[in-house]
C-alpha cells in the first residue's frame, strides 16, 4: 500500500540522520530529496537552487508542496505523486508549515511522523552543528516545543537514543499504518 511518510521536527532533532539510515537499511523505500534555496550540508538530501531557479520550478508546477522557513524557500517534486501512484512508502523531510497542504494533496496517503528528542539533547546538537548562535539555538527550542504542542494527534518517534532505534520505531510505525 502506497504511503507518504511525512517527517517533522525540530532543526537539529535528527531527521536527515533517521532518513539517511533508512535508505541504508530500507532500499525497499524511496526517501525523497527536497529542493532548498542554500547549499546542502553533507547529512542532508537535498538539491540547492537559488531563488530564481526555486521560482521557475515553483511556476511550472514542478513541486507538490513548498513552503517558506527561516527565510529559505523549500519543495518537494512532483515525482512523489508518480511514485505513491507505483505503490511506494515514500519518506520525505516535510513541515509542519506545509503539513495542510500535503493532508489536502495526499490524503490517505499521507502518514505525518514528529520526530522528536529532550531538549537538552537538541540543545547540544544544535551546538556541535555551529551554524546558529546561542539566542537562535533558544529560538529553534521555543519552536521544537510549540511543533510538539500543535500535533497532540500525530505520531511521535523519539530520536534520542541511536538511528538504528529510531528507525526500528519508525518501521513498526509504518508495517502498523500500511496494514491498516
Amino acid at each position: 500500500m502506497a504511503r507518504l511518510v511525512y517527517l517533522m521536527g525540530a532543526s537539529g532533532v535528527g531527521k536527515d540522520t533517521l532518513l539517511g539510515e533508512a535508505r541504508r537499511r530500507h532500499p525497499e523505500w524511496l526517501v525523497a530529496h527536497r529542493y532548498v534555496t542554500r547549499e546542502s550540508g553533507s547529512s542532508e538530501n537535498s538539491v540547492a537552487l537559488t531563488h530564481d531557479e526555486f521560482a521557475v520550478r515553483q511556476s511550472t508546477g514542478l513541486f507538490c508542496l513548498s513552503w517558506e522557513a527561516h527565510d529559505l524557500r523549500y519543495g518537494l517534486g512532483i515525482e512523489l505523486e508518480a511514485w505513491l501512484c507505483r505503490d511506494a512508502t515514500v519518506l520525505v523531510n516535510g513541515s509542519r508549515r506545509a503539513l495542510p497542504d500535503a493532508q489536502c494533496r495526499f490524503g490517505d496517503w499521507l502518514l505525518p511522523v514528529l520526530v522528536t528528542a529532550p531538549e537538552d539533547l537538541l540543545r547540544q546538537r544544535l551546538m556541535n552543528r555551529g551554524r546558529e548562535t546561542q539566542e537562535a539555538i533558544e529560538e529553534r527550542l521555543l519552536r521544537h516545543r510549540q511543533l510538539a504542542a500543535s500535533l497532540p494527534d500525530v505520531a511521535h518517534i523519539d530520536n534520542a537514543g541511536t538511528p538504528q532505534a529510531s528507525l526500528d520505531e519508525l518501521s513498526r510505525l509504518i508495517e502498523a499504518r500500511c496494514s491498516a
